[in-house]
């Protein structure tokens, strides 16, 4: 055999070596994030309690708004339960936190959270219709998920608040 038929190990071994990163990555909890509610990366699942501010991923219910946004393209296809894709959102509020929802914004314990306006419309000119909450008291089972990006997000100000069982994980930045 002469040199010429003998593929190049370097090629070979640095594959290898992706491959083997990329399982422990994602053994580890690994996530990686390409949508637009937070900021696109790398993530890792950590083993901390729900709190305002932290980042989580959920499946959504099984609600005729979630279904709506599915077919509209807001919401993908997934391996959530009813074929959602697990959504990635921040914490804005929980237990005991009063929450007004209304074409103004989200006010959190009456503080206005930044670059919560609703969009009247999606990207392809539907109508995105919010949902109003005034001065409502989170329950425990409640919690609030928002997004502060201005890239035409799919959260709580068009789908009120989720019961705490749909949060997976919750997680964080890798860098």
């Amino acid at each position: 055999m002469t040199n010429e038929s003998k593929l190049p190990l370097f090629p070979i071994l640095l594959v290898a070596a992706i491959l083997l990163i990329g399982g422990a990555f994602f053994t580890m909890g690994g996530i990686v994030y390409t949508g637009s509610t937070i900021p696109a990366g790398l993530y890792l699942r950590e083993d901390k309690p729900l709190a305002i501010g932290k980042l989580v991923t959920f499946c959504p219910p099984d609600l005729p708004v979630f279904h709506e946004a599915k077919q509209n393209g807001l919401v993908g296809g997934g391996s959530c339960p009813n074929g959602f894709e697990c959504l990635m959102l921040t914490v804005a509020a929980k237990r005991k936190d009063v929450v007004t929802i209304n074409e103004d914004g989200v006010k959190v314990n009456d503080r206005v959270l930044a670059n919560s306006k609703p969009l009247i419309k999606d990207k392809e000119g539907r109508v995105m219709r919010t949902f109003m909450l005034d001065h409502y008291e989170l329950k425990e089972n409640e919690v609030l998920l928002t997004s502060d990006s201005g890239n035409d997000p799919f959260d709580g100000r068009y789908f009120g608040v989720i019961d705490v069982a749909q949060v997976d994980s919750v997680i964080k930045p890798l860098f």
